[in-house]
């Protein structure tokens, strides 16, 4: 067996200390947050563009008519 280093003890965080179980698994389940557009960041050969042309506009005009119908996506 190998020896432990230094490295390898992990110190107790405040949540550690004074969270449950439960509450440690809820915390790690993904969640529908709202965030600033301005966080996200476009990723090399993503498939979605923002062109300037007719199917554009009509994709405007329809999110300022009804409002955005599927929510985006996004992960850390």
């Amino acid at each position: 067996m190998p020896k432990k280093s230094i490295n390898d003890i992990r110190v107790p965080t405040y949540d550690d200390l004074f969270t449950n179980e439960e509450q440690r698994q809820e915390a790690k389940l993904e969640k529908i947050m709202e965030i600033p557009v301005e966080d996200i960041q476009e990723f090399k050969n993503h498939p979605f563009r923002v062109r300037n042309d007719e199917q554009m506009s009509e994709l405007v005009k329809s999110v300022s008519a009804n409002g955005i119908l599927v929510p985006v996506l996004v992960r850390p």
